[in-house]
């Protein structure tokens, strides 16, 4: 049974200054009940105009995690494609071996974006303004509103002990996924977060940028 009651005793603090991105999991399948918790967590993140344009798919599945994993060797493989010298191929067959292990994780998020129509976007493109200037005023606060969900979920799990890694690499299947998870056709996978409890040696996270490095006031 997972004890929710430890979980209620961390200080959010510590979840934060704790939090690591973790590849390796042992093989126990996280409950049910714990899934959901991370589920919700992304579903009270902030979003651009309360739009909420998200939806959040849990696939424990073997046979889709495969389907998936399968859909990413192949586009690596068109990409080969395009590469003519070694030490390039060297290099996406790096960026390859780490779009690969969602697989191997107990439980895989796929974070799927909704279409939503920007309401100033809106509003210029009405009065007829062109492409080109739009991508001008495009502030990207869909995709920011779905970062904002992937954090609230990464801290809340770390926070029930478990381990996340959110990954972007394995989109290069963008549209195979849309399809192996019956989406619409507008929907999106932007992200999938990988869920798991960590093994016993796991990495010690990066060293992180010094306050000063990243933060300054203007007065």
């Amino acid at each position: 049974m997972f004890d929710f009651e430890k979980v209620k005793e961390k200080n959010f603090f510590d979840v934060i200054n704790t939090r690591k991105t973790i590849r390796k999991y042992t093989n126990a399948l996280p409950p049910i009940e714990a899934i959901k918790m991370i589920a919700d967590a992304g579903r009270l993140a902030p979003s651009a105009t309360n739009t909420q344009n998200w939806e959040f798919i849990a696939i424990y599945d073997e046979d889709i995690k495969q389907k998936m994993a399968n859909a990413v060797e192949n586009e690596f493989e068109k990409l080969k494609k395009f590469v003519k010298s070694e030490d390039d191929e060297i290099k996406l067959n790096g960026y390859k071996y780490y779009s690969m292990f969602f697989n191997k994780a107990p439980v895989v998020f796929a974070i799927v974006e909704k279409k939503r129509i920007s309401t100033m976007l809106g509003i210029l493109e009405k009065n007829g303004m062109g492409k080109e200037e739009l991508i001008r005023y495009d502030n990207r606060s869909s995709i920011l509103s779905m970062g904002a969900a992937i954090e609230n979920m990464s801290l809340c799990a770390h926070a029930l002990g478990l381990g996340t890694c959110w990954m972007c690499a394995p989109l290069v299947a963008g549209k195979a996924f849309n399809e192996i998870l019956s989406l619409n056709q507008d929907d999106k996978v932007v992200t999938l977060l990988t869920v798991g409890y960590p093994q016993e040696s796991t990495p010690a996270r990066p060293p992180k940028k010094t306050i000063d490095e990243v933060f300054r006031i203007v007065r």
